[in-house]
């Protein structure tokens, strides 16, 4: 039988029953917001920027789609050819978004 060294346990960052924040390194804020800046531009540009699923109004059918070059377009579900509509959901609140074909209320699913 071999004696084993106890193991040392890790030191703890709780405080009181809380865990004690650290600092974020300013190197990481400064990519986030970079990263935030590019998203921005991406979406302006009308790249779909994968932070939620695509949308389709249950109502009239307009759904959207994403070409091979990252490109939001919409089109309706019916069509047979997919060219884009020039239609874009409209923001309602932060989870939602409004058909601009008919007005329904379209709830997203955020990634």
């Amino acid at each position: 039988m071999t004696n084993a060294a106890p193991r040392r346990q890790a030191k703890s960052q709780v405080t009181s029953g809380r865990r004690q924040r650290r600092p974020v390194p300013r190197e990481l804020l400064e990519l986030a917001r970079q990263l935030a800046q590019v998203k921005q531009q991406a979406r302006t540009l009308g790249i779909f920027t994968d932070d939620r699923e695509l949308l389709e109004c249950p109502s009239c059918g307009l759904l959207e789609d994403v070409t091979a070059g990252g490109v939001l377009v919409t089109y309706p579900n019916t069509s047979e050819e997919v060219s884009d509509s020039g239609l874009r959901f409209i923001p309602a609140d932060e989870s939602s978004f409004a058909c601009p074909s008919c007005g329904t209320k379209v709830k997203a699913v955020i990634l």
